[in-house]
């Protein structure tokens, strides 16, 4: 067999394999369709927000191209009457609650290192100010909706922590334009959401109080040691600083749900320890999507950001490609112009469209025990990247799913001029959700084509 035809091979049972592996899930957490976290102090419908970032743009080659039709990531059309192309074509069956956009970007990050991006995607922050970020839509939005849930909001990623500035590992910067550590593995996401604590109530207690005792003495230190330090240092003090005082909101947070037990999920139904190189990244993908469906099926969090492929050539995520028999990709997204080359990269893209369209899958199959309609109908989801092709941070692909009960209106492909800033999306979305604000970052309106 040659290289071309074990290609194609791969490349169809990729697309066999598809969404379904996501299922088995659904059917192991049918009682809490029931009974989903009956101790909830909130019973109003929850209005959910999630955003799934994956880095390194998609494949675009242009008019005339031998790939052009199939592996153009954007539909060729505009308006309701587009047809999808490989790259997407597993969002299909969900044309009538998404969105295609096109043409968007944030103008202040135009011309920065295009690694660095990621950290932007929900800020649109300049780059060039002196705190070098802003804070990001889903920590203001978490602001607003985070005290009806145990978690005000979950920051995932492929690659947990903070990266550094140049490839950030997180989407999430709180009002001082400091990154928020994501968690970068299913095991660690289900015990931060539903492992269980240790001893006694009066024992946790003792041990909140004991941390916060501990901060508490530390801080004035570190105050009188701000004022003695030079402004680089002084920079990552705040860094650190802002850790801690994130540590002690979680640990009043913590204390207060006490009382309220924590939903009662079996690990058995996830996939939590898998190594996403050695056995494949679809088992790994798959167990984050699936947690961010439970952690919405149980009201744990209305706020979800999950960084899938981090901007950066030469970290875990970018491997995913090889463990599937495909290039690095960094290389899929620089070897564009070989033979081949446009195809291999939407190959991939196809991939990471499959795995999105098993979470869409999920939550349109899942009836909201919260609400009328399914949890799709009440979350509004925002996928996409930083870049568009070979580190352009310009014409962000983007589809933007669910919300029908929300107001906001699908099954088209809508393309914006480059002076409508992506905030305008972001500011959209939030306002949409009940936020009573009218500006977020550089935005200079809202975008009615999106809503009803």
């Amino acid at each position: 067999m040659n290289n071309r035809n074990r290609f194609v091979d791969r490349r169809t049972i990729l697309r066999t394999a598809g969404s379904s592996l996501l299922l088995p899930a659904l059917s192991s957490l049918a009682p809490l369709l029931a009974h989903a976290n009956e101790s909830a102090p909130d019973k109003v419908g929850p209005k959910r927000l999630c955003f799934v970032f994956f880095g390194l743009g998609v494949s675009l080659p242009p008019e005339g191209h031998v790939s052009h039709k199939d592996w153009h990531w954007f539909p060729h059309q505009l308006g309701t009457d587009y047809t999808f192309t490989k790259s997407t074509a597993a969002l299909e069956p969900y044309r009538s609650q998404i969105s295609f956009l096109s043409g968007l970007s944030h103008p202040r990050t135009r011309t920065m290192y295009s690694h660095s991006t990621g950290g932007y995607f929900l800020s649109g922050a300049d780059p060039e100010a002196p705190a070098g970020n802003s804070i990001s839509a889903d920590q203001l939005y978490a602001q607003h909706v985070g005290v009806h849930t145990r978690y005000p909001f979950i920051t995932m990623a492929s690659e947990g922590g903070i990266g550094d500035f140049r490839r950030p590992n997180t989407l999430s910067y709180t009002s001082g334009g400091q990154p928020i550590p994501s968690i970068g593995t299913p095991r660690a996401v289900f015990e931060e959401m539903f492992g269980v604590q240790k001893g006694s109530k009066s024992d946790i207690q003792r041990a909140f109080r004991r941390d916060k005792s501990i901060l508490d003495a530390v801080a004035p230190d570190l105050k009188n040691l701000h004022r003695d330090i030079s402004a680089q240092d002084r920079a990552r003090l705040d860094q650190y600083l802002t850790a801690v005082r994130a540590l002690e909101t979680r640990l009043d947070r913590a204390e207060a749900w006490l009382d309220i037990p924590k939903p009662d999920i079996s690990e058995n139904a996830f996939t939590l320890d898998t190594d996403p190189i050695a056995d494949g990244p679809t088992s790994f993908i798959d167990a984050m999507y699936q947690l961010m469906h439970t952690a919405f099926l149980t009201d744990s969090t209305r706020m979800i950001t999950y960084m899938k492929v981090k901007e950066s050539p030469g970290d875990l995520a970018a491997r995913f490609p090889e463990a599937l028999g495909l290039p690095h990709h960094h290389s899929l997204s620089h070897d564009f112009n070989k033979e081949g080359g446009y195809k291999r990269w939407g190959c991939y893209d196809a991939y990471l469209s499959d795995r999105f369209a098993g979470f869409l899958k999920m939550m349109d199959e899942t009836d909201d025990p919260h609400a009328e309609g399914s949890l799709l109908d009440n979350t509004v989801i925002l996928y996409g990247s930083g870049t568009s092709d070979v580190h352009n941070p310009r014409n962000f692909p983007l589809v933007l799913a669910g919300g029908k009960n929300f107001g906001f209106k699908h099954g088209h492909h809508l393309r914006f001029e480059e002076t409508v800033p992506m905030t305008n999306l972001l500011l959209t979305l939030m306002q949409q959700l009940g936020m009573e604000i009218g500006q977020f970052s550089d935005s200079t309106g809202r975008i009615p084509e999106i809503l009803v």
